[in-house]
């Protein structure tokens, strides 16, 4: 009974001696920065906004910790307190096109222990243009087709977000066509008929451009064979294929399968299938068979790394007449990761003969 009242005394007494020395902060500190800032420029002044002085930071041995990142983006100077960029910040890297974007972080402070939540909202910069999926667009046109219809045209796509995404297209002035442009969903419109006998093709100038300052703006050549008669565009079963995949699913697994109708018959309705506008990453990552529609896994697939996929795919029948569907993809999580113990220490030393 000794012994063990002696050892219940003991560790009433270390603990003590943790919650004396532990202090938590009330309040987080929260900062908004610019993406693509240089190494070494300031994101806010932690001394100040702690309201320590740069001795105390340094004594205290001052940090900041990404707990489950491949980097450290931001480092204390202690020549004069700010909070600095130690790594290059990519917006469109770490949040994609997501309207907002927050790097959490601990700031640690020992002897004793203070721990403050810090935020860092990375701004959005115009630092990408508009990108076509291809330098020229080629199309075939029947001189049948009439005043009004309509040719869909492959978006542009731009990587930034908000008033730097894409916010009008302009098509160069031509005697034949007009555009029209309808929640992102781009179109020739014809509005004089063609005669293949006064001009077999045509070259068409379409432009996007964002909304940036500096504007930056991307173009495409859309390349017009003007033919003897394909009346009917592919048409998917549904604008929008949603599938789940687990994180551990093995290569050549099918994700989903696409498939457009073509009313004409022949090589007009001879319907092959192909992605549209897709991140060079995704690419590698999945596989579409030109004549069955199928979508499937040809790389691993990391819930840890990415969740989400949107992909383009264009239907084209034999003379060239297009359609577009997306496939959005949600990637599902498995349990193969060992949970993981952060643990913030201090040294604290307690002389033998201290007072109890």
């Amino acid at each position: 009974m000794g012994y063990q009242g002696i050892l219940t005394f003991g560790s009433i007494f270390c603990f003590s001696l943790f919650i004396g020395a532990l202090h938590l902060a009330c309040g987080d500190l929260s900062y908004s920065f610019p993406e693509e800032k240089k190494r070494g420029s300031a994101i806010g002044n932690i001394a100040k906004d702690l309201g320590h002085d740069l001795k105390t930071l340094s004594s205290r041995k001052a940090r900041v910790d990404f707990e489950g990142m491949h980097k450290r983006y931001c480092d204390i100077s202690f020549d004069s307190g700010d909070l600095i960029a130690s790594e290059r910040i990519d917006r469109e890297s770490l949040c994609g096109k997501k309207p907002s974007c927050v790097v959490k972080a601990d700031l640690v402070l020992e002897n004793p222990l203070e721990l403050h939540r810090v935020s860092l909202h990375v701004q959005d910069v115009n630092d990408n243009s508009p990108q076509f999926n291809e330098e020229i667009i080629q199309m075939e046109i029947r001189e049948s087709a009439e005043k009004g219809n309509r040719f869909s045209i492959e978006e542009a796509h731009d990587a930034d977000i908000g008033q730097n995404d894409i916010q009008r297209y302009s098509l160069q002035r031509n005697e034949h066509f007009i555009l029209a442009v309808d929640n992102n969903k781009v179109e020739l419109v014809l509005e004089n008929k063609l005669d293949r006998e006064k001009q077999k093709e045509m070259n068409l100038l379409l432009t996007a451009l964002d909304g940036g300052s500096p504007q930056r703006s991307g173009t495409v050549v859309i390349h017009v064979s003007v033919l003897d008669a394909n009346d009917n565009a592919p048409v998917f079963s549904q604008e929008v294929y949603k599938a789940s995949l687990p994180e551990d699913s093995p290569l050549d697994t099918l994700v989903v399968t696409v498939s457009a109708a073509d009313a004409d018959e022949g090589l007009n309705g001879d319907v092959t299938y192909q992605f549209g506008n897709i991140a060079d990453d995704d690419v590698s990552v999945f596989s579409i068979d030109p004549k069955t529609g199928k979508l499937k896994v040809i790389s691993a697939i990391d819930y840890e790394t990415q969740r989400y996929f949107e992909i383009r795919i264009k239907a084209k029948d034999g003379l060239g007449l297009t359609s577009y569907a997306k496939v959005i993809i949600d990637v599902t999580d498995i349990n193969d990761n060992a949970p993981a113990i952060y643990i913030k220490s201090l040294s604290n030393p307690v002389p033998e003969n201290a007072p109890p």
